[in-house]
């Protein structure tokens, strides 16, 4: 019972995040003039970050055989993130961050009710309904609605 009242404020915080972090990238990408040297001190900050949790939770490292084993499709998760951070560092200062934001949720949403309806990448499978569709539909006009 606990996970239907927790989940969803995790969610919400961890969505609450983005933009927070889109805005602070947008800062340093103004003031550094690119997106690449604000995404690498990014990515530096978030390599040491979990190596300090890593270290300190004393979490070996997976056998070669797990490492190998996981489809080419699970490392380039690690190329997605990297284009996310380069696009949106680079978009939120020059479409507004309301916007920027309206349209990558815009593309989550289609992208998850797809990869939900097909069940790819072990997801579990949620077949579409007209009620699906329809609070699809109405998220989506929501998300238009308060772009203007």
């Amino acid at each position: 019972m606990r996970e239907y009242l927790i989940f969803p404020m995790i969610a919400l915080l961890v969505g609450a995040c983005i933009p927070v972090q889109a805005s602070m990238n947008a800062v340093l990408s103004k003031s550094w003039g690119n997106v690449f040297y604000p995404t690498l001190i990014l990515f530096s900050v978030a390599l040491l970050c979990i190596a300090i949790v890593v270290v300190a939770k004393g979490i070996r490292p997976p056998d070669y055989s797990a490492v190998i084993g996981v489809p080419p499709y699970g490392y380039i998760a690690g190329v997605i993130l990297l284009c996310n951070i380069l696009l949106i560092t680079y978009l939120a200062p020059r479409m507004g961050m309301g916007n920027a934001i309206f349209y990558v949720v815009t593309g989550q949403i289609v992208a998850a009710v797809l990869i939900d309806h097909f069940a790819v990448f072990g997801a579990i499978k949620v077949q579409l309904s007209w009620q699906r569709i329809s609070g699809i539909m109405l998220m989506v006009l929501g998300i238009a609605l308060a772009r203007h």
